[in-house]
């Protein structure tokens, strides 16, 4: 059975006296399980070791700096554990011989150093042979002048042929020579590029090899084995440098049977200062560095007394203390509520489990990986808000029909293939709805117009004050497909008695206080290709004589 402990604790029992004579066992570690949360994470390694039974000191070196202490444990299937010690500070120095890995890397450098030092000395002797050709053609210019005060100008005719002959051969030689000189010294060059290119890569190579390793801890753990042969640690501890967050591709596909595809993957980061390759991966929504205890509470005392004096009114406040006066006769309005941000998560924690063994480097600010695809039905319709847009919107509706919420995170839309924009998902519990939308339906062209609208006093004896408005709204359908319309508008509601207020709508709404907003109204009807629909909306709002309409 496993045994955990934290670090620095002493076991329940105390080891054999051979443990003063332990050996001294070094072991590596890897990570092998993670558990990524929305905060933090939790590193499971394991270690390998050989050992004969009886006592040993294990050290453990590798661990990254920043290990947690309080949250280390350590356990094993054949092996007691005694004294755990978390060492981050006065380290023993460091292996600084190189591995083979470095020593290729190096010797590869030196290779390509060697061999562009070669380059350099080829093509500096090429150019040497085109400077000496170039002198050659120089000299025999000068030996071919002819100058009519003496020289060759009293030479016969046949050593003149002879002369010119010989010049001429000599610089078609020399011009050659340079000719074929420049040809190399191209061909050198263009060699040369490639060893460089090839050296910049072996450099970085070498570089991304020898650069400085991290601070590291090390950990000593007493163990006692009971038989001879290989064994087996885990070490558990828990960082807050890591983190996992849903994201999606919310991709709708519409024709006879719209469809839409929830496409889950999530991204992952850690910042632990050691790269993750083939661990075993699992994301929880569970937070442990959350809040685990319930707000306190504490009684509440109350008193009663004379009311307390009012205090002075400053000086030139009078106009301000009218102001207020005046507004003592309007309706007490109640104090809206204060804005909470609140999440809330209901039900029990929910994990994935990546299957693949998965790579993670240190300081990836996200990763992302893909995680399954759902698949629901949606109900569309073109929902239009003629007093604020000029386009109906594409909306699809779904219900979660699957057996686990839908954690709230990110999505990209997609329409038929098309990028149309972002939202963000709420938690969306097993059974409930979501509704989004998919970006604007050019084609469905709103208008709001108000053709007639007064103001005035009414009454011979009793006057009264009254609004009288009229709205048209024409929805035109200019694409090539009929469309299911949702419209809305509104019209003003009141909670005062003497604030009264009538309308009419033509044709009727299909739904009044929609979604439980009182004023709210929804027009639904199919629109054809070409069509359009007009809706007369008119409303009185009529109030005592006297008051100020707000």
């Amino acid at each position: 059975m496993s045994r955990l402990l934290p670090v620095a604790a002493l076991s329940a029992f105390i080891l054999a006296p051979q443990a003063v004579l332990a050996d001294t066992v070094t072991a590596a570690s890897h990570v092998a399980r993670v558990t990524l949360y929305p905060d933090g994470a939790s590193i499971e390694r394991e270690v390998t070791f050989a050992a004969a039974a009886g006592a040993h000191e294990l050290v453990i070196a590798g661990l990254p700096l920043a290990t947690d202490a309080d949250t280390l444990r350590v356990a094993a299937a054949d092996a007691r554990i005694g004294a755990v010690t978390l060492r981050q500070g006065r380290l023993p120095p460091r292996d600084t011989a190189d591995s083979a890995e470095i020593a290729a890397a190096k010797a590869e450098v030196d290779r390509l150093e060697a061999a562009l030092r070669s380059r350099d000395a080829a093509i500096a002797e090429v150019r040497l042979r085109t400077d000496a050709a170039a002198e050659r053609i120089a000299f025999l210019r000068k030996l071919g002048d002819v100058r009519p005060d003496g020289g060759l100008t009293t030479a016969n005719v046949d050593d003149l042929r002879a002369m010119s002959r010989m010049i001429g051969d000599e610089v078609l030689a020399a011009r050659t020579d340079a000719l074929k000189a420049e040809t190399e010294a191209t061909e050198a060059s263009l060699a040369r590029d490639k060893d460089a290119k090839a050296l910049d890569k072996a450099r970085q190579v070498l570089a991304a090899l020898t650069r400085p390793a991290p601070e590291t801890a090390i950990l000593t753990v007493t163990v006692d084995t009971a038989s001879d042969g290989e064994h087996r640690l885990q070490i558990t501890t828990f960082t807050g440098d890591a983190s996992w967050q849903p994201v999606y591709d919310l991709r709708l596909t519409r024709g006879d049977s719209p469809t839409l595809a929830l496409q889950r993957g999530a991204l992952v980061s850690q910042y632990t200062g050691e790269d993750w390759q083939g661990v075993d991966l699992t994301l929880s929504t569970a937070r442990p560095s959350a809040q685990a205890d319930p707000s306190a509470i504490y009684p509440q005392l109350l008193r009663y007394g004379p009311p307390l004096p009012p205090a002075p009114a400053p000086a030139g406040s009078e106009a301000f203390s009218g102001a207020l006066a005046k507004m003592d006769d309007a309706p007490v309005m109640a104090e809206p509520a204060p804005v909470i941000a609140v999440a809330n998560f209901e039900g029990a924690n929910v994990t994935y489990h990546y299957g693949p063994a998965v790579d993670i480097a240190d300081g990836v600010e996200a990763l992302r990986l893909n995680l399954d695809s759902l698949a629901f039905t949606p109900d569309l319709v073109a929902e239009a808000i003629p007093l604020q847009d000029s386009a109906a919107y594409l909306m699809a509706s779904f219900t979660n029909d699957t057996a686990e919420p839908i954690l709230p995170g990110r999505a990209v839309l997609f329409l038929d293939g098309a990028v149309t924009g972002a939202t963000d998902l709420p938690l969306i519990p097993a059974g409930g709805e979501l509704r989004t939308g998919f970006g604007a339906i050019d084609g469905l062209r709103l208008t709001r117009t108000v053709p007639s609208r007064s103001e005035g006093d009414r009454g011979l004896i009793s006057k009264s004050n009254q609004i009288d408005e009229k709205a048209l709204i024409t929805v035109e359908n200019l694409t090539q497909e009929t469309w299911q319309m949702h419209v809305i508008d509104r019209v003003p509601y009141s909670e005062q008695d003497d604030l009264k207020i009538t309308y009419t709508a033509t044709p009727p709404a299909t739904d009044t206080d929609l979604d439980g907003q009182r004023g709210l109204l929804a027009w639904d009807f199919p629109l054809a290709a070409g069509a359009s629909q007009q809706i007369r909306l008119d409303h009185s709002v009529n109030w005592p004589a006297g008051q100020v309409l707000r």
